[in-house]
């Protein structure tokens, strides 16, 4: 009995440790640490930061009392590295808070920058998509030529992300591609 006191109180401590690494500031030995982490991240229950990126206000009518509200993401539905390269990875979490009214769902896309043999999140985006049929994507859509690698030669990742936003008549779909320079992450526009 004692034995499995023990790796029921190791296994709770160990899992907290990991989701109390989940911030901003946060070192991670590799990106795959960090999706890690992202994984094991409870919104509801560790505050800061990175909670309120995954948190959405309750829509509703004005009467109702939950209307406005802040209801964050139980857990972190999805994270997937997009492009990691030597110096800096881009990651995409997804998360569908629980709101009443209408379906939620939060992504957010983390540039990551190793310095020192640790990774740090050097900027993110956060995107919402609300509705019935609420979803947000990312994917990797640059390509590259015979020869080339991206993240060098000027070859620069470039993600788009789409959100498909509302239902029940009023459906529409927004999408953007964005990259980065200089640890920060940049919408890309015609030019």
């Amino acid at each position: 009995m004692k034995r499995w006191i023990f790796w029921f109180v190791f296994v709770v401590m160990a899992s907290c440790a990991r989701a109390d690494e989940f911030s901003r500031s946060g070192k991670f030995e590799s990106v795959e640490a960090f999706v890690a982490a992202a994984k094991s991240f409870e919104p509801t229950k560790i505050k800061g930061e990175m909670a309120a990126l995954f948190t959405v206000k309750q829509l509703g009518q004005q009467e109702d009392p939950k209307t406005g509200t802040s209801v964050s993401a139980k857990t972190i539905e999805s994270c997937d590295v997009l492009w990691a390269g030597q110096d800096y990875a881009l990651v995409f979490a997804t998360a569908a808070p629980p709101t009443e009214a209408t379906r939620s769902v939060v992504g957010v896309l983390f540039l990551l920058k190793q310095t020192a043999a640790q990774w740090l999140v050097a900027d993110f985006l956060r995107f919402t998509a609300i509705g019935k049929y609420a979803r947000i994507s990312a994917e990797l859509t640059a390509g590259t030529g015979s020869g080339y690698s991206l993240g060098c030669d000027g070859m620069m990742p470039v993600v788009t992300i789409k959100e498909d936003q509302g239902g029940r008549g009023h459906y529409y779909q927004l999408s953007a591609s964005y990259t980065f320079a200089e640890s920060r992450l940049k919408r890309l526009d015609l030019e």
